[in-house]
């Protein structure tokens, strides 16, 4: 089982390198970095119809906060919000096509389970059926 869990997750890393690359995205990133299993999680969610997730906050259209919901709504062609933020004097802004795609989870597993505790609120489903999504 592990050995076809690296495998789609592979695949989706060539996805996501290929996408960053050819994309024409609307809002630039501040980080240059993001982590493939936090992207492939929230595009899951996603592809399983899931709609309603935290607004990416975007200043000069640069995204300050949001990225992997970004990408992830942008490879799996659904609509988030966006909502206006301010940035620092010195933020610092990326180009997509030099990102870095991390292959380790970012987030502990308290902080997965907040989201999808969240996730699961916002899209009026129980936790239990962000968990069975997440699992197939």
């Amino acid at each position: 089982m592990n050995h076809f869990k690296n495998l789609i997750m592979e695949e989706f890393k060539n996805q996501l390198e290929y996408f960053l690359k050819t994309e024409k995205l609307v809002y630039a990133p501040s980080q240059d970095k993001l982590s493939i299993p936090l992207v492939f999680r929230i595009f899951t969610k996603m592809m399983c119809g899931l709609r309603n997730f935290d607004a990416i906050r975007v200043a000069d259209d640069v995204i300050i906060d949001g990225h992997h919901r970004y990408i992830a709504s942008k490879l799996s062609k659904t609509e988030i919000q966006i909502f206006p933020s301010t940035k620092n004097h010195n933020q610092l802004v990326f180009k997509w096509e030099e990102i870095i795609l991390n292959p380790n989870e970012y987030d502990s597993d308290i902080e997965i389970n907040y989201h999808n505790f969240n996730d699961a609120t916002k899209n009026g489903i129980s936790l239990e059926e962000i968990e069975k999504i997440l699992k197939k």
